[in-house]
């Protein structure tokens, strides 16, 4: 049974709870004399060996929360996407950090479980929409990053010669 059966005042609860479940991993903090906020998520990418590994489990529960009020697949795949590029670009050291305070993927999935509450029949067009401009980060910044590995070789072998 989804979570959605159940009553009203549990629905609200969970739904609660995931908020800040969200807000602890993405926008807890805020940066002093900025607006920019920030959460567990980024410091925990701090950790080398796994920290980003360890936020990308702990982001899953927004996601595992999503099937217990029903979402569609559609849904589902759009936060595993945010999950998954949060966690692959996290795991750049130092950038990755600083995608992580930006990105913020739990905030955008609290969104995306919202929409399925409120609207559980999004259109085609806006899941289309919302895939196409994934793409289009993860191919720019996936160039971005094999610019910056030419870069360092061409200047790690003019260094050497």
């Amino acid at each position: 049974m989804t979570i959605q059966h159940q009553p009203a005042e549990l629905v609200e609860q969970r739904k609660k709870q995931i908020r800040r479940f969200a807000n602890m991993m993405d926008s807890r903090f805020r940066i002093p004399g900025t607006k920019q906020t920030f959460g567990v998520d980024p410091i925990l990418g701090l950790v080398p060996g796994g920290g980003d590994a360890v936020a990308m489990v702990i982001s899953a529960g927004i996601v595992i929360q999503a099937v217990r009020f029903g979402a569609r697949g559609s849904t589902l795949a759009l936060m595993l996407f945010n999950v998954a590029i949060d966690a692959i670009f996290g795991a750049i050291p130092i950038l990755g950090t600083v995608f992580d305070v930006w990105y913020k993927a739990n905030n955008r999935n609290v969104a995306l479980l919202d929409r399925h509450v409120t609207d559980p029949e999004m259109t085609r067009a806006q899941i289309r929409r919302r895939v196409f401009w994934l793409i289009v980060l993860v191919i720019a910044f996936t160039l971005l990053l094999l610019v910056a590995l030419i870069v360092g070789i061409v200047a790690l072998i003019a260094w050497l010669f």
